[in-house]
């Protein structure tokens, strides 16, 4: 079976998961669970489910940020 290519996400999607992330790391502490954080401070403002949050939190925003902008500044150089 071939392997998957890495999923590609959109700058503007890494920018919004880098919020969401945020707002995670903000509020989660040991008397918060994940799910407790997701409720009352996530889900409200961005609808989503508990998959997609844990998705968001597996994913290295940064490292996709960066790669983004390296293949953009490769693009400038041929203009």
């Amino acid at each position: 079976m071939p392997k998957k290519a890495p999923h590609k996400y959109n700058k503007n999607t890494l920018l919004r998961m880098q919020i969401v992330v945020d707002i995670y790391l903000k509020h989660k502490d040991e008397s918060n669970t994940t799910v407790g954080v997701f409720r009352k401070y996530i889900e409200p403002y961005y609808p989503m489910s508990i998959g997609t949050l844990y998705n968001y939190l597996s994913t290295p925003i940064d490292r996709e940020l960066k790669a983004i902008e390296s293949k953009s500044e490769q693009l400038e150089l041929f203009k």
